[in-house]
């Protein structure tokens, strides 16, 4: 798959649900704006948007900002989400591995 069937593929939300294996099975809400935290207790940004796959409906990955923002958005797999409560998304990866993730390339 090229980078423009990949556009194709995918379009962004304000928000989304995404399913957790644990600890909670439902579906968790993920909107713009919640901090997210990595797995050794640092906020790493904010969630900017959600990409969703467009014909399933799934939420693929979250498009990581920054404060002050900037023009680099990085892409974290849904895998990569530990839990989600109220107002913070929690990652089961290490802050410094947040800078290694890919960045969103847009059109």
């Amino acid at each position: 798959m090229n980078d423009s069937e990949q556009v194709v593929e995918e379009k962004i939300m304000v928000d989304g649900r995404i399913h957790l294996p644990k600890p909670n099975p439902a579906p968790q809400e993920i909107q713009r704006g919640m901090k997210v935290v990595s797995s050794d207790g640092r906020e790493v940004g904010f969630v900017a948007a959600v990409i969703i796959h467009r014909e399933t409906g799934s939420v693929t990955h979250i498009l990581l900002g920054h404060i002050p923002v900037t023009p680099d958005y990085r892409r974290i797999p849904v895998t990569l989400v530990e839990n989600v409560d109220e107002n913070i998304v929690y990652l089961n990866i290490i802050h410094q591995a947040v800078d290694k993730l890919a960045v969103h390339q847009p059109d």
